[in-house]
């Protein structure tokens, strides 16, 4: 599987982005785990697609 160096790096910033997001509005562990867990998912279809999307809005 052979992908755009672009597209790995844009995937690994935007997961970035909402990871920060999410540790800032985490108001226990339990939002904090269950954040991260619907993040990782998220982005794990998305780079397993092949597709970048905006998926985390500032």
């Amino acid at each position: 599987m052979l992908l755009d160096i672009r597209h790995i790096v844009g995937i690994i910033l935007l997961f970035v982005q909402g990871l920060m997001k999410i540790i800032r509005e985490s108001k226990d562990f339990y939002e904090l785990e269950r954040g991260i867990h619907e993040l990782n998912k998220k982005y794990q279809d998305n780079f397993l697609s092949g597709q970048q999307k905006r998926w985390i809005k500032s």
